[in-house]
């Protein structure tokens, strides 16, 4: 996924799996131990969140769906 984050926006990555509006979170960790990746953009910028569920670098997409 590329996200748009304009500088001093703040977007929350879902990190449960469950949402049905990925990558954003929808609440659907609720009951669970897993919380949204709080990002906050310095600046504005792209953001690549892996959708393949291989990176080493969750949330970020490290290029491991290409192997």
């Amino acid at each position: 996924y590329v996200i748009d984050v304009a500088a001093g926006e703040t977007k929350y990555i879902c990190q449960c799996g469950k949402t049905s509006t990925p990558p954003y979170c929808d609440g659907s960790h609720q009951g669970s131990d897993y919380e949204p990746l709080e990002y906050t953009a310095s600046s504005d910028e792209q953001l690549y969140i892996c959708g393949c569920g291989k990176t080493s670098g969750k949330p970020f997409c490290d290029g491991s769906h290409n192997n």
